[in-house]
């Protein structure tokens, strides 16, 4: 069984998706898209970890761990069947918001090796804490051609991640920020 922590972050303008993977060493992946909901991109981070559980660990059973009520309680409610029945029209009679998306993940959530679960956000969870970061730091950045953690890079990237969040947060101007990442990357 892997655990895999999956979130999803939002601003005016920019949106970020995250997921993070507890083994030794961890693995992770951030990705962005201009003007999408952060409801959208709960449901991206879990798409891109599922794909990626799909490729590389596909012997072993999943939890994708969320903080998102909205996809959360599809999965759980199976919202989706009435979805489908209904010809992609919710309960209001609207159309369903992320149906792209959401046909994706329904064929993971018909696959039995694949579970969620559910977790507060931002309630200091260390791992659901790491997939915001990613998600976060995703939206900083000026382009993220799906930033992806392996062996070698993981512990740079996060710490990117962790310095343009403090940037974002408004820790340190620019050049300490500037600063921070040459070092991290080991270009001084």
């Amino acid at each position: 069984m892997i655990n895999i922590y999956t979130d999803g972050s939002s601003t005016k303008t920019r949106s970020g998706w995250g997921w993070y993977l507890p083994l030794d060493p961890p693995i992770g992946c951030a990705g962005q898209e201009k003007g999408a909901t952060n409801q959208r991109m709960e449901l991206m981070a879990a798409l891109q970890a599922l794909n990626y559980w799909y490729e590389f660990h596909s012997d072993d059973d999943v939890t994708i761990w969320t903080d998102s009520a909205y996809l959360h309680n599809c999965y759980l409610e199976k919202w989706y069947i009435n979805w489908e029945n209904n010809g992609w029209v919710n309960s209001k009679g609207e159309p369903v918001a992320n149906k792209d998306l959401w046909i994706n993940l329904i064929t993971f959530f018909r696959n039995p090796q694949v579970n969620f679960g559910k977790v507060k956000g931002h309630s200091g969870h260390t791992y659901n804490e790491m997939a915001d970061k990613l998600a976060t730091g995703a939206i900083t950045m000026d382009h993220v051609p799906n930033l992806t953690i392996d062996e070698e890079s993981d512990r740079i990237n996060i710490e990117i991640s962790e310095i343009l969040m403090d940037y974002t947060l408004k820790k340190y101007p620019v050049d300490e920020t500037i600063k921070r990442i040459r070092k991290a990357c080991k270009c001084e």
